[in-house]
Order: structure tokens, then C-alpha cells, then sequence
């Protein structure tokens, strides 16, 4: 991968709802092309032609191939860290058990992993050679562990939870385990069944924790 992410100066955000629909169109098409090429054999040509947008319409909006890949996974990311799946409360302030929790924010992981599953394998394999792009993707699975460790706090506070775990220690292995399931699944196309995995590894980190699992989820 040439170019280093940490030098490249995104462009600003447009403030046009057309030019956000042109932005967006090439985030779309940049997704298809890293998919099927790879970063290295991806070409800005191949994005705009898939936009089905002039060439030079592309650095109206990105200035390079790393800032539209590097926007990408930051929208990826997005995707992948969906809001409150792994809160304690739902946006009425009730409490949800534990395992429900748990079982949402692994839901949501493992459903937008897989459905963005190629470029996924991408991201991960540019990341074994590029140091920036590396730090983009430790940087987010730090702020999805540490979501984790917050909920994993409640809980002990609460009396859910083993109170000997160390919350920090157990989010990363935890969210590891899951990430790693993920990729390796999706890099051999093995077969997927979302309510399964995701059932089976809640029950795993409910048992880690020591949280109780619900009878009907048993």
C-alpha cells in the first residue's frame, strides 16, 4: 500500500445533498472494487467507472486512493460499532439483562462483519502491512473493547458479573474472540448461520463472566 494515511488530509465534507449523494456513490463503488481487487490492484479509474462518474469527479471529493479506502473503513466502522449494541440500557433508560446485551452488540458484529465480509478480509490483510492502516483498525477494536469493559463494570457493580474478572482483560479477549471467529470464517467461506454463532458465543462470554443466561435462551 503506498501512501501514508497519516499524511493524507481528508478533503471536506460536502455541504450539498448532490454533492453528498456523489461522495457517498463513490464510497459505495470504492467498496466493490477494494472487494474484488484489493487494494494494491484497485485503480481510482475502476471507482469512478463504477460511480458511473466522470474520473476526474473523484478528486472533487477524495484526494487519493488512500483517503477514499481509509473513509471507507471509518464507515465500515461505523457499521460495525452500531450505537447502544452494547449498552445497558435502551433509549428509554430500561435495563436489559446482561445476556441481552451481550447477545444484541455480538448480533450486530457478527451480521455487519459478514455482510461486508470481502472488503472485511481486505482491511485485515492491509493492515498486516501497513502500519497506519494497522493502527486504524487496533483503534477501533480499542473503542469496541472498551464499550465492553464499561458494560462489563456495570455488571460487577451490580452483582451480574464474577467480581474477580479483570474487566479490561476480559473485553479484549472477549471481543478478540469474536473478531477472530468472524475473519477466519469469512476468509475460508465456511458456512454461516448469523442466530447460531451469534448464540453460541454469548453463551461463551456469558460463561466467562459469569452472567446469568436466561432459560428461554438456553
Amino acid at each position: 500500500m503506498t501512501g501514508a494515511i497519516d499524511e493524507v488530509t481528508p478533503k471536506q465534507l460536502p455541504v450539498t445533498a448532490r454533492g453528498r449523494r456523489s461522495r457517498q456513490a463513490l464510497l459505495d463503488a470504492a467498496k466493490v472494487v477494494f472487494a474484488r481487487d484489493g487494494f494494491a490492484e484497485a485503480r481510482i479509474t475502476d471507482i469512478a467507472d463504477t460511480a458511473k462518474v466522470a474520473h476526474g469527479s473523484f478528486y472533487t471529493y477524495f484526494s487519493s486512493k488512500e483517503e477514499v479506502f481509509v473513509a471507507l473503513l471509518r464507515e465500515l466502522e461505523d457499521e460495525l460499532r452500531s450505537p447502544g449494541a452494547a449498552g445497558t440500557a435502551d433509549e428509554h433508560g430500561k435495563q436489559h439483562e446482561p445476556y441481552e446485551s451481550i447477545l444484541r452488540a455480538n448480533t450486530v458484529y457478527l451480521d455487519a462483519y459478514h455482510r461486508n465480509r470481502e472488503i472485511m478480509i481486505v482491511w485485515e490483510q492491509v493492515a498486516t502491512l501497513n502500519a497506519e492502516v494497522e493502527d486504524l483498525r487496533r483503534a477501533a477494536s480499542d473503542r469496541f473493547a472498551a464499550r465492553i469493559e464499561a458494560a462489563v463494570r456495570h455488571w460487577q457493580g451490580t452483582g451480574v458479573a464474577d467480581p474477580a474478572l479483570d474487566a479490561a482483560c476480559a473485553a479484549v479477549a472477549l471481543t478478540g474472540m469474536v473478531s477472530n471467529f468472524v475473519y477466519r470464517l469469512s476468509a475460508r467461506r465456511g458456512k454461516f448461520d448469523l442466530e447460531s454463532s451469534a448464540r453460541q458465543l454469548s453463551l461463551l462470554w456469558a460463561n466467562a463472566l459469569g452472567v446469568r443466561v436466561p432459560e428461554h435462551r438456553v
